[in-house]
C-alpha cells in the first residue's frame, strides 16, 4: 500500500501503472481486487494532497490580497499627504 507521505506524482504513477496493466489485460482476475484496492488508496492520497494544496493556495491568495491592500493603502496615504502640503503655498501660521 502507498503511504500518505508520498508525493502526488508517485501516487499518480501508481494509478497510471495499474490502469495500463488492466487495459493491457496484464492483471488476472485473482489480482484484480488487490490492484483495485491499491488504485483506490493512491486516488485517496492524491485527493488528500490536492485538498491540502487547495487550502494552501487559498491562504497564499489571501496573504497576497492583504499585501496588495496594504500597498494600496500606503500609496493612497502618501498621495493624500502630498496633496495637503502644497509646496507653492506657505504653511498656515498657527498664531
Amino acid at each position: 500500500m502507498t503511504k500518505k507521505t508520498e508525493t502526488y506524482e508517485k501516487n499518480f504513477e501508481i494509478l497510471e501503472r495499474i490502469t495500463d496493466s488492466i487495459n493491457k489485460d496484464e492483471v488476472g482476475i485473482d489480482d484484480l481486487v488487490e490492484k483495485s484496492r491499491e488504485a483506490l488508496q493512491a486516488a485517496r492520497n492524491c485527493m488528500e494532497i490536492l485538498k491540502k494544496q487547495k487550502g494552501d493556495f487559498k491562504k497564499l491568495e489571501a496573504d497576497f490580497a492583504s499585501l496588495l491592500n496594504e500597498v494600496e493603502e500606503e500609496t493612497a496615504a502618501k498621495k493624500t499627504g502630498e496633496s495637503s502640503s502644497d509646496p507653492e503655498e506657505p504653511p498656515e501660521d498657527p498664531f
